[in-house]
C-alpha cells in the first residue's frame, strides 16, 4: 500500500528521472523522498531536483527504504540489487508506481461508486488496464498450450475450438500470459466485456469483426452465426487467423486491411467492402473507431436492426464522439459497466485518466 511515511530513494537521474519530476511533481511533494541513486559515482555528492545524489551502497545503511527505479535499464537494476542488496529486492516499486498515485490523487475525491471502487483497489494493488479484484483469478489459472508441427504456430482450445496464435509469439508462455489477457478483458464483470446476458448476437446473424487480433470474438460466436467479415491489418495475425478459422471458411471473409473514412492500398471502408445488411459490427481498432463508423454510414442506413458494441478507451474523449455519432444515427447507447486505465499512457505524455470500455448501441426499432 502507498503509505506518505515510507523513505523512498529513486534511482536514475536522466531523462525518466527527470520526466517523473515534472509530469508527476504534485506526487512528488507528498512521498518522503530522501534522494536519488545513480550508478555513476561522477555524480555523487551532486544535487538533483532538489536531493542529494548517493552512489548505491547507500543501500547498505538504509536498509527499510523503498526504491523507485527511473531508468531504461529497470532489468539491469533490478539485477543489481538481488545481488548486493538482497534486502531491499522486495522493495521496488512497480514500474507504474507514479501513474498510480496519481490516479489516486486525481480520483480521491470522485464520488462516482465504480471510480471509488477503482480508488480502492489502487491503494493496495499495482496498476493495470483492469483494476478489479476478478483479474486475480485469471493470474492463477493454468493454460494448456499447444504447438502445430506443420503449420508452426502456438494454438490452444478457445470453446472447444483451436484458436491460433501469429508468429509474433515464440514460447508457450508468451501465449499463456496473452490467452490470460483477453479472457480477463472478457470476464462478466470487465468494462472490456461485449456481450451480456441481455446483449448478445442472434443466430443466423451476419458479423463484422473489425480489429481481429487472435479471434476470441469471432471463435466464440462463429457456431451460430450466418457469415463474418474479419478486417485484421496485422498480416501474421491474418495467417493465423485463416488456420483458426478454416473449418469455417465458407461463412468467414478475410480482408487484410485497415478500416477508416477513407481507402487507399492497406485502408479501406466498411462501405466500401460490405454491400448487404449488417446485424453486428464489433469494433477495436486503436483509436479508429470514430472515422470507422463513419466511413460505415452507408451499411448502417440499410441495416435495420443493427447492433454494435465499439471500444472507446484509445482516446480520452472517444466516448464522447462516438456515443454522439450513434445517437444521431438512431441508436440506443449504453456504457459498459466500469473503467480502463490505457497503457498508452506513459511518460512523455498527458498524465493517465480512468475512460470507459466500449458502448453498447443498438438501432431503435
Amino acid at each position: 500500500m502507498m503509505n506518505e511515511n515510507k523513505k523512498y530513494y529513486i534511482w536514475g537521474t536522466g531523462y525518466m528521472a527527470q520526466e517523473i519530476n515534472y509530469q508527476y511533481k504534485e506526487q512528488l511533494e507528498q512521498l518522503n523522498v530522501a534522494g536519488y541513486i545513480d550508478n555513476d559515482f561522477q555524480k555523487v555528492g551532486q544535487v538533483f531536483c532538489g536531493k542529494e545524489i548517493y552512489g548505491p551502497n547507500i543501500l547498505l545503511r538504509e536498509r527499510n527504504c523503498y526504491i523507485i527505479i527511473a531508468n531504461t535499464y529497470r532489468k539491469e537494476i533490478e539485477v543489481q540489487i538481488e545481488k548486493k542488496y538482497p534486502w531491499i529486492k522486495d522493495k521496488i516499486m512497480e514500474p507504474l508506481f507514479f501513474q498510480r498515485i496519481h490516479l489516486i490523487s486525481r480520483y480521491k475525491s470522485n464520488k462516482d461508486k465504480e471510480i471509488r471502487e477503482i480508488v480502492d483497489y489502487l491503494k493496495d494493488y499495482p496498476l493495470d488496464i483492469f483494476n478489479y479484484p476478478f483479474m486475480e483469478k485469471y493470474r492463477k489459472i493454468g493454460i494448456t498450450v499447444k504447438y502445430d508441427i506443420e503449420k508452426e504456430l502456438y494454438f490452444i482450445y478457445h470453446y472447444g475450438k483451436k484458436m491460433y496464435f501469429s508468429r509474433h509469439y515464440k514460447t508457450k508462455d508468451d501465449v499463456e500470459e496473452y490467452y490470460k489477457s483477453i479472457c480477463g478483458e472478457q470476464d462478466f464483470k470487465s468494462p472490456h466485456r461485449y456481450l451480456t446476458n441481455t446483449f448478445s448476437i442472434p443466430r443466423g446473424s451476419v458479423v463484422i469483426d473489425a480489429g481481429v487480433a487472435e479471434g476470441n470474438f469471432a471463435l466464440s460466436i462463429i457456431d451460430g452465426i450466418k457469415r463474418i467479415y474479419l478486417f485484421e491489418p496485422d498480416e501474421e495475425w491474418m495467417e493465423a487467423l485463416k488456420c483458426t478459422f478454416e473449418p469455417y471458411k465458407d461463412k468467414v471473409v478475410f480482408i487484410n486491411k485497415s478500416i477508416s473514412n477513407f481507402t487507399s492500398k492497406k485502408i479501406t471502408t466498411i462501405d466500401s467492402e460490405i454491400k448487404e445488411k449488417i446485424d453486428f459490427i464489433k469494433m477495436d481498432i486503436e483509436g479508429e473507431e470514430y472515422y470507422a463508423l463513419e466511413g460505415a454510414e452507408k451499411t448502417i442506413g440499410r441495416s435495420e436492426n443493427m447492433c454494435c458494441v465499439i471500444c472507446t478507451y484509445h482516446q480520452e474523449f472517444a466516448y464522447d464522439r462516438i456515443n454522439h455519432f450513434l445517437l444521431e444515427h438512431e441508436f440506443n447507447t449504453e456504457a459498459s459497466k466500469g473503467y480502463m486505465w490505457y497503457p498508452s499512457e506513459t511518460f512523455g505524455n498527458r498524465a493517465p485518466v480512468l475512460r470507459r470500455g466500449v458502448i453498447r448501441a443498438q438501432k431503435k426499432e
